[in-house]
């Protein structure tokens, strides 16, 4: 013989998933809080055992976001590698490269004729350290909501959809010099359903201090200690 369910035991389940969504609930959102700390903190670390190293090498460091697939990695280069203050520095500063290179053909190019010229902006490849963290991936709970140097203007964001083209993916870089300094840095990393909770990462570009905070960084105050004109002596 079948036999239903009653209301009362319908109202019995209910109450028990409900008991259960309100001691699960605070637990995921810990462990989701967890995961962005622990991705920024990855990140932090990363930033203060570049400055040591680059120092100690006598090389300079780039960290590669990759916005759109919440992954980061660090490269290598010089350590008279050319880094911009501004955007509009680099667009005069490769206009003017372009002007150079209009003097060779494509044959003197490719047989390296013009490498003072295409050189100048210095080259980076991957690195791998065993023990080192070099790149990392952002937890599936996690993104970044954006990444901020003085050389891309404004904050850089993700794509709003994922581009086709691997060329078209949103990268920028953030710098670590052979001196110990660092380029002015903001990284925000968010929760994917909050946008409005995460952590930010902030790299100071002369002590180079790195803070790690949850509140979102107003980048303009954080260069107004830096004063517009050089003092003058009397």
């Amino acid at each position: 013989m079948k036999r239903g369910v009653t209301l009362i035991e319908m109202m019995v389940v209910m109450a028990v998933m409900a008991v259960v969504i309100a001691v699960g609930a605070p637990v995921l959102t810990s462990v989701f809080d967890l995961q962005q700390r622990g991705a920024a903190k990855t990140l932090a670390d990363a930033y203060r055992l570049l400055q040591t190293e680059a120092m100690l090498r006598n090389v300079t460091f780039r960290i590669a976001y990759n916005l759109d697939r919440s992954t980061w990695s660090v490269e290598v280069g010089d350590p008279s590698a050319l880094i911009f203050t501004d955007p509009r520095s680099r667009e005069e500063w490769e206009e003017e490269q372009q002007r150079k290179l209009k003097r060779f053909t494509k044959k003197e190019i490719e047989s390296g004729e013009a490498s003072d010229i295409t050189d100048q902006g210095g080259r980076f490849s991957g690195l791998e350290v065993p023990g080192f963290p070099t790149k990392g991936e952002l937890p599936d709970s996690c993104r970044f909501a954006y990444v901020y140097t003085p050389q891309y203007g404004d904050p850089v964001t993700p794509s709003e959809q994922m581009p086709e083209e691997k060329e078209d993916e949103r990268v920028v870089y953030s710098h670590i010099f052979p001196d110990g300094t660092m380029e002015f840095t903001v990284v925000r990393i968010v929760d994917v359903e909050d946008p409005a909770d995460g952590y930010t990462v902030e790299v100071e570009p002369f002590s180079g201090q790195v803070r790690l905070e949850t509140e979102e960084a107003s980048i303009g105050s954080s260069l107004s200690w830096i004063p517009s004109e050089a003092p003058t002596s009397r």
